[in-house]
């Protein structure tokens, strides 16, 4: 553990916090770290359970006198994005994450996501359920693998994984915040077969790229001014019609907006003055509809000669619906203060003769999220595409009286001096799947400051982790009050 962390409070949530960064855990990697945690449990005398897909169960017994306290599962999930600078070389399945202090923030030192997401929820609960001082009733942790790419492990769980009476999932994103519901979301991919024909003669080879642009979560961050590159790339292919498209990619993950994308083609030499002039005036144009990074740009290169390329009248019908495909807010909660419903245009692959288009749809109210998902898988039917929807999940329906909010807002009050914020959040809580599995569950999400998730830029207020480990640590012995014996 480095210098400047070791001097950080609560000093045993940034010690376990350093050591999950420690361990590299991106989506479908989370078993080295699910073990370790599971070790170090058990070497505190703590039970341990992994089921069949990975997920990990901590138990700790009652202390004496807190027999008959309810029991308050701490959730939330092992895998982290998995995002890096186009000028950085970084393996998340090999190489830990660096730590640095900056302001009163945390980041990666790496040019990387940081892995706070849910890194900082994850060592808060392990430090609870680790704390020899801590009196209360019983506690669990439960802990989720692939929660990034579709809640893969809370679909999984067992009803007897999540027994309990009490879930605090701490998994969001903003201190000060209490999350009583969250939106459901769908993983839509089309693939598209791609007519070829021959590159004319004389033409030479060009790449067409959108970079630089800031990224960030498809939820929280969908009605920033963040931009979309591969909103943009369709943009300026319609821009170049002279422009002789042989291959698409950008974008990663379904929940991360996409900050690069590029066309790989074919021109004629005698327009890339002219292709260039465009491009420029365009670029101008994006940067005044979002908030442009110093270093974004749209650039066109010399590449590589391609051997095929898309047949015209195609690439005129593909690029268009390309260019008008939904993406971002559809629409806004007023009430709730938050988005609604929404789409992420999310990467384009191509995979030979086939292009691969990847989108997902987020909704407070499932029906308009399948409504959504169906107009999307609509809209390219006329270039053929075959739409699979390979991930969806349901929405965590609000409570706002619920006596466990009612409990945590008071709690909050005594500690802070000010009400906390009741919020309703347009991402993928696991919540919404829990209280399917376990319906009895009472639950509330909250966590320390985090910005820019699933990218780059992420980073932890440092101040803010010590306030949440304070809520969480007192709002459990709140919840837990042992009961008077009768006289």
């Amino acid at each position: 553990m480095n210098s400047q962390l070791a001097k950080l409070e609560p000093a045993p949530v940034w010690r376990l916090f350093y050591a999950i960064c420690a361990i590299p855990h991106p989506s479908g990697h989370e078993t080295r770290l699910a073990a370790a945690l599971a070790a170090l449990a058990e070497k505190n005398g703590l039970a341990v359970r992994i089921d069949v897909t990975g997920n990990l169960r901590i138990d700790r017994p009652a202390s004496p006198g807190f027999e008959d306290s309810p029991m308050i599962l701490l959730q939330g999930h092992l895998d982290m994005v998995p995002q890096a600078l186009a000028t950085v070389d970084f393996d998340f399945t090999r190489e830990p994450i660096p730590l640095t202090v900056e302001d009163g923030w945390v980041r990666s030192a790496a040019g990387t996501t940081l892995g706070s997401d849910d890194g900082i929820g994850v060592a808060a609960a392990m430090a609870l359920l680790l704390d020899p001082e801590l009196k209360c009733g019983p506690l669990a942790g439960v802990f989720t693998v692939s929660e990034e790419v579709g809640l893969n492990g809370a679909l999984a769980l067992s009803a007897e994984f999540l027994k309990g009476d009490f879930l605090l999932n701490l998994d969001s994103e903003e201190e000060g915040q209490l999350y009583i519901g969250c939106a459901g979301g769908a993983r839509l991919e089309i693939d598209v077969e791609l007519p070829q024909a021959a590159v004319p003669p004389g033409y030479t080879g060009l790449c067409c790229e959108i970079k630089n642009l800031a990224g960030g979560h498809s939820g929280v961050d969908i009605h920033l001014r963040r931009g979309n590159a591969v909103a943009f790339l369709a943009r300026l292919l319609e821009k170049m019609p002279e422009f002789e498209v042989a291959a698409l990619s950008g974008g990663t993950l379904d929940n991360v907006i996409p900050r690069e994308a590029v066309a790989f083609g074919a021109v004629d030499p005698a327009r890339l003055a002219t292709l260039r002039l465009r491009a420029a005036n365009l670029a101008l144009e994006f940067a005044r509809e979002f908030d442009a990074p110093p270093d974004f740009a749209v650039e066109l290169r010399h590449a590589v000669l391609p051997e095929r390329v898309w047949e015209r009248s195609f690439r005129e019908k593909l690029v268009a619906l390309l260019a008008t495909c939904p993406n971002g807010v559809r629409l806004m909660d007023r009430a709730l203060d938050v988005v609604r419903t929404s789409t992420n245009l999310a990467a384009v692959k191509t995979d030979g003769a086939q292009l691969k288009i990847r989108t997902s749809q987020r909704s407070l109210v499932d029906a308009e999220r399948q409504k959504l998902t169906d107009e999307i898988a609509a809209h390219f039917a006329p270039a053929g595409g075959r739409p699979t929807v390979d991930n969806s999940y349901p929405g965590w329906e609000p409570d706002p009286e619920s006596e466990l909010l009612r409990t945590a807002e008071s709690l909050y009050r005594e500690l802070f001096g000010t009400p906390p914020q009741v919020k309703v959040i347009h991402a993928g809580l696991e919540c919404g799947i829990l209280a399917g599995i376990n319906p009895a569950l009472r639950m509330i999400s909250f966590g320390p400051t985090l910005i820019h998730p699933h990218s780059p830029s992420e980073k932890l207020n440092i101040a803010s982790v010590g306030r949440f480990y304070e809520f969480l640590r007192k709002l459990v012995l709140q919840l837990q009050i042992p009961s008077k014996p009768d006289k």
